[in-house]
């Protein structure tokens, strides 16, 4: 007989997230009439060769608030829609194209090979792959666009014994604390050493460390679970799904329907390139949404027809894949609602201040606690890293010189934060979007992330905060 908790959870399973979404929709348009109006003065600086509106500390002033009911709400999903259309089109193009590429056959030869290969290593070549992922998030900021590499994660995982989940952890909480451990992010480190005034990118060798601790526990966490499934299969998080799933990318077909030939290792090698150039042109040029998109496009068009792949089909392969994220695109586009309330409404400088008002009132030992637990409820907010960046570090860094603490570490706290809350939130589309293109269920990746969140993220993030404090970590 099932218990109460578990009915809960199998009832939360089979909710579609926008139900989830559009509650907190009502919710948080009910906060706009309880809490007062309120907003900083901002003006406009440069940081990093971009124009940011920047918090003036102290600046802080009652206005009126404006309630947001029906008839402010009615439009602004259209207005989510258009303001993330950028990264929308980045999502469908990526999806139809590694869709196309893998109709050539060419990822599931490959795929045996490197299990031929990396089979070796077992379950030793998870971590591997999370400290590449996690690398790429730490030093260049890369998130979004890991988006795509499920398409080739999930198979691969499913062909070692694994689970499509285990894909799934290893991509997105790879790439999602990586980021958060910034090394030399722009999006994070950057961005708030810029606006603390601390001197850029230094006291590079904790967050070197910090990186190696958080990576090595997040594969071991994802090692213990990718053991538990290949000893019991049942035990696994996308059991039910993975038997369509193994159908669907044909893991479990005979060797000789993906033997490797001439055509196949050709788009694998063009495949590489594009990865290559990808990785150059964010690392290098600062590709935006724009030349990404692009890429992928015609990364959809030629590998394909260089696999021996008829156009007509070609274009329907695209299709399909483009097919497959659209719900998650709506995800996205209704998840930036939330933000859009709590602005339009002139209530989120007012929660901020609220909160930024209790770090002087705390012993030294909590602060970097304190700053840490405003910057995560803030960026799960604000679903942005420099966008937190410009809202909190001009409140919190001179708070910390009146309070003699060290800002160092208030950029510690702040970068960590990111990593708190966002990969794990049920509105959170970017999740929702790797769920989908694995073919897993959200709510049962929401809930085994949550625990380790809870269990593992968060007591990593506070010991470390609380060692920075210690040697005063400058």
């Amino acid at each position: 007989m099932q218990t109460f908790r578990q009915r809960f959870f199998d009832f939360m399973s089979n909710i579609n997230p926008l139900v989830i979404v559009f509650l907190m929709c009502v919710a948080f348009s009910l906060l706009t009439y309880i809490i007062p109006g309120g907003e900083f003065e901002r003006h406009t600086v440069m940081v990093m060769g971009r124009a940011r509106e920047i918090v003036v500390p102290g600046s802080f002033h009652r206005t009126q608030s404006y309630p947001q009911g029906f008839l402010q709400l009615w439009t602004v999903f259209m207005r989510g829609a258009v303001e993330g259309a950028e990264r929308s089109f980045v999502i469908m193009l990526s999806a139809g194209a590694l869709t196309a590429i893998i109709a050539t056959g060419a990822i599931n030869a490959g795929i045996r090979a490197l299990i031929g290969k990396a089979g070796r290593l077992g379950i030793g070549f998870i971590p591997v792959i999370v400290f590449a992922i996690g690398l790429c998030g730490a030093t260049f900021g890369m998130y979004e666009e890991a988006i795509p590499f499920i398409l080739i994660l999930a198979p691969l995982m499913l062909a070692m014994g694994f689970d499509s989940m285990v894909g799934v952890f290893i991509l997105y909480w790879g790439v999602a604390i990586g980021f958060a451990c910034g090394i030399t992010n722009p999006y994070n480190v950057a961005i708030g050493q810029a606006i603390a005034n601390v001197p850029l990118y230094s006291g590079a060798w904790f967050r070197v460390i910090s990186f190696v601790v958080f990576m090595s526990i997040t594969s071991i966490a994802i090692m213990r679970y990718a053991y538990r499934v290949r000893k019991d299969p049942t035990w696994s998080l996308s059991h039910e799904e993975d038997v369509e799933n193994r159908v669907r990318l044909n893991t479990d077909a005979i060797a000789e329907d993906y033997a490797m030939n001439a055509r196949r290792a050709l788009v694998l090698i063009l495949l590489a390139v594009a990865f290559g150039i990808l990785m150059y042109g964010l690392m290098v040029h600062g590709w935006g949404f724009r030349e990404i998109g692009s890429l992928f496009l015609w990364m959809g068009i030629i590998i394909p027809l260089v696999g021996g792949m008829p156009v007509k089909t070609m274009i329907e392969k695209n299709i399909d894949g483009m097919k497959s994220v659209v719900i998650a695109v709506v995800m996205m586009s209704a998840a930036q609602i939330l933000y859009f309330i709590l602005s339009d409404a002139r209530i989120l400088d007012t929660m901020l201040n609220y909160l930024a008002g209790y770090l002087g009132k705390v012993p030294e030992v909590v602060i970097a606690y304190v700053m840490f637990g405003i910057s995560a409820l803030t960026a799960a907010l604000l679903g942005s890293a420099s966008g937190t960046a410009a809202t909190l570090m001009p409140i919190l860094a001179p708070l910390a010189d009146v309070l003699h603490f060290s800002k160092q570490i208030v950029v510690l706290a702040f970068q960590f934060a990111t990593g708190a809350f966002n990969f794990w939130m049920p509105w959170d589309g970017i999740a929702f979007t790797v769920c989908s293109m694995a073919g897993v269920k959200f709510f049962k990746y929401i809930r085994y992330t949550a625990k380790f969140a809870v269990l593992v993220y968060f007591p990593t993030a506070l010991l470390m905060l609380f060692i920075a404090v210690v040697i005063k970590y400058k």
